[in-house]
């Protein structure tokens, strides 16, 4: 086998990123778009020890789920995997990805809004031009509608564009409420775009205009959000990651919101215990916690500013919510340690979850679900309930 060799494969299955998986002699060779079925000419781009890569030259028989992409930027962005194929085989492949990584039936929330879900995009400039960096190749494209955002960040990008950008270096777009924040990373701290129409402005992280803060009105809450405050980027999925950690664990008299962000999901919580305390390294994020806990007049809780590993108490239930690196060895301890009689887990990135579930030895995975939190790309939530044994 070498660089550009053409060989006829069968797609044998899939993974969890878009790549269909075929065997020449028995070596892997994973192919990007390509699904479970298939017949197709391919062309090896890349060898590696243990397997090789291929791309597409000629589908001779096609998926039944296979699509028209209806995106151009598709394959230049690398932000998408699975326009290739309906929503309802993403599903499907997805699924039985995280049920062949668990070996354990997934509870699979799906979400209904597959496009324009997106509340927050962060676009990098490159020699004036707007647009995302592909995960690959570190390339910029250039885009003028993302079929991910929502639609007011997609009208934003068309009005930045005809600004000069030449001194901007990354635009973060946030719209809340039909309401429009922008943060933008500059060499400069002075530019021609702070003529810019919207809510709120921030050049640097300094506040240069408009409010402070955005309020999302979230079912019966509402939540303020700083432009460096995570947040979740989907609304819908949200509510369901929430509702579902709420019916799967029970009442208790304390919990520990680890990881807490703007406290969302512990004030989602409130009414199961008696006291919360939420921490969490981001000092926008604990402000706008604290803002939440007014805001919805929540007196059980209470915010700490502080690294994670630095965590000392007992409580009855832990919710940890970590980036997707996953939980430190320090984190890991303290809940090994612990009295707690439940852990939720929940994380955007499976593989690591499944890597620290392996080692919090003094738990059992009681249940698992997931929600698509991302549709049409590569990533999707998981919310795991862990008793201690």
């Amino acid at each position: 086998m070498k660089i550009n060799d053409k060989y006829l494969v069968e797609i044998i299955d899939e993974d969890n990123i878009g790549n269909g998986v075929a065997k020449i002699n028995n070596f892997v060779i994973f192919i990007k778009n390509a699904l479970l079925g298939e017949k197709i000419e391919i062309i090896i781009e890349q060898i590696k020890k243990n397997y090789s890569i291929g791309r597409i030259n000629k589908i001779i028989e096609s998926s039944e789920y296979r699509i028209k992409e209806k995106c151009p930027y598709y394959n230049l962005c690398g932000g998408c995997n699975f326009l290739h194929t309906t929503y309802d085989n993403e599903r499907v492949i997805k699924k039985r990805y995280l049920e062949k990584l668990f070996n354990k039936k997934i509870n699979y929330l799906n979400t209904f809004n597959i496009n324009n879900y997106r509340n927050k995009v962060t676009l990098h400039v490159l020699n004036g031009k707007l647009g995302y960096f592909n995960d690959k190749t570190h390339s910029l494209c250039e885009i003028d509608n993302c079929l991910l955002l929502n639609p007011k960040i997609n009208l934003k990008i068309n009005e930045i564009k005809n600004y000069n950008l030449k001194d901007i270096n990354e635009i973060m777009i946030r719209c809340i409420n039909d309401k429009i924040m922008i943060n933008i990373k500059s060499n400069k701290n002075s530019l021609d775009i702070e003529s810019i129409n919207c809510d709120s402005l921030y050049i640097n992280d300094k506040y240069i205009k408009g409010e402070k803060y955005l309020i999302d009105n979230v079912l019966d809450y509402k939540f303020s959000i700083y432009p460096n405050s995570f947040y979740q980027v989907n609304k819908e999925g949200m509510i369901s990651i929430y509702n579902e950690a709420l019916n799967n664990i029970s009442n208790s008299n304390s919990l520990l919101d680890l990881y807490c962000g703007t406290g969302t999901i512990g004030i989602w919580m409130n009414k199961k215990f008696k006291n919360i305390t939420g921490l969490e390294i981001n000092k926008d994020a604990i402000k706008n916690a604290n803002i939440n806990k007014e805001l919805n007049n929540i007196k059980n809780i209470k915010f700490i500013c502080d690294d994670a590993k630095n965590i000392k108490g007992s409580f009855d239930t832990i919710i940890v919510d970590p980036p997707r690196s996953g939980l430190s060895k320090d984190v890991i301890s303290f809940l090994n340690n612990s009295k707690s009689k439940q852990v939720l887990y929940i994380s955007c990135n499976p593989n690591t979850l499944k890597r620290d579930i392996d080692v919090l030895n003094n738990y059992n995975l009681k249940t698992i679900s997931s929600v698509d939190m991302f549709p049409r790309t590569k990533h999707v939530e998981c919310i795991c309930v862990l008793e201690r044994k």
